[in-house]
């Protein structure tokens, strides 16, 4: 157990940590420098671990063993008490940031927390449970151990909201396979994936889970949580198993299969690690998965040779799209990217998918 506290700048450290110095300064044990303090080895442990204070008595004793006097040896001990009382404060005023950025009516909407009203203290009681953390400030920090795109990286609102999504899925996910990731077999069912996305959301979804989770991939489909800017995300979990997640941030069908493969990208390549810091592999990471997943519906040869052409009528649309087997959003979300159309145009083409978290409990 460590005997000093850190927070931040801040630093609280325990008396113990003085006596830990001092027994090494004299190279004996901690039993025989108990042993001439006249206490139990155990006082001496307990104290140099901080799991104890400082008494009175034992500072009397310390101040005969060292000649540090007894003041000195209780002003250790209560600046220690004033210091850590300090960072419990920058904590608890650094989660009530974290807390007002959070929209606690999705817990309740989505059954993860009773529907009722909730002093602020109930709130953070039922987040710590719910999302298995110990303090919100967990929530305020960019995540590197998950792969995912997240725009908003220094807008705070974000990366707690975004944070809540993963830690969500990864408490549904975690597990619910022992299967390791087995990236041959999902080469082999992409096909299948891919056709799926003419199918409706209730048919296809069902095999779709079921697919990945022979791969040894765990799907997870999140209703979007306001203030998160996230598609999607994956991570590889100890076990070797991988969290796929996806949320309806945009509802929009063509958005979901788009970040379903983008994902699946990622998990090919074994990309699960997030580096904000080398901005250049990062965004080179990124448009590698763009690309895989723009060519599992439409190669780049394909996708040149209809813009070439330059009929981006209605029924040059729905007619190409049927001939490659995709639904036309796919094709019309492309070109809406690459400003070929505008956001306004052919949204009546447009399909929608709604997620829910029971169905994935």
């Amino acid at each position: 157990m460590s005997n000093f506290t850190e927070y931040k700048n801040l630093i609280a450290f325990h008396p113990g940590s003085y006596v830990e110095d001092l027994v090494a300064d004299l190279n004996i044990s901690q039993k025989e420098f108990a042993s001439r303090l006249g206490v139990s080895a155990k006082t001496i442990s307990t104290l140099i671990n901080a799991e104890s204070n400082l008494s009175t008595d034992l500072a009397l004793k310390l101040e005969k063993l060292t000649g540090i006097d007894y003041q000195t040896w209780i002003n250790l001990q209560n600046n220690y008490d004033k210091k850590k009382l300090e960072i419990e404060n920058e904590k608890i005023k650094d989660e009530d940031i974290v807390l007002d950025n959070i929209d606690f009516k999705y817990f309740k909407k989505n059954g993860l927390v009773e529907d009722r009203k909730y002093k602020r203290s109930e709130k953070k009681d039922s987040l710590y449970s719910t999302l298995y953390i110990s303090s919100l400030t967990y929530l305020s920090a960019f995540n590197p151990l998950v792969s995912y795109r997240n725009n908003d990286i220094d807008n705070l609102k974000s990366v707690v909201n975004s944070n809540i999504m993963l830690c969500l899925a990864e408490n549904i996910a975690r597990n619910m396979s022992q299967q390791k990731l087995d990236i041959s077999k999902l080469n082999d069912y992409l096909p299948e994936i891919k056709a799926m996305n003419l199918e409706e959301y209730e048919d296809f979804m069902p095999r779709l889970k079921q697919l990945l989770m022979e791969c040894g991939i765990v799907l997870v489909t999140l209703p979007h949580l306001s203030g998160s800017g996230l598609n999607g995300a994956c991570k590889i979990f100890k076990n070797g198993s991988v969290l796929l997640l996806v949320t309806d941030k945009n509802k929009r069908a063509d958005i979901f299969w788009f970040s379903l493969m983008h994902e699946l990208g990622h998990i090919i390549n074994k990309d699960f690690y997030t580096d904000l810091y080398d901005i250049e592999t990062y965004e080179k990471k990124e448009k590698i998965a763009d690309k895989f997943s723009e060519e599992i519906f439409l190669s780049e040869s394909e996708y040149e040779e209809f813009k070439v052409a330059g009929d981006f009528s209605y029924r040059s649309l729905v007619e190409f799209a049927k001939r490659k087997s995709i639904m036309p959003s796919i094709l019309i979300g492309r070109l809406k990217n690459d400003k070929l159309i505008e956001q306004n145009k052919l949204n009546d083409l447009n399909k929608y998918y709604k997620f829910s978290i029971d169905m994935d409990k």
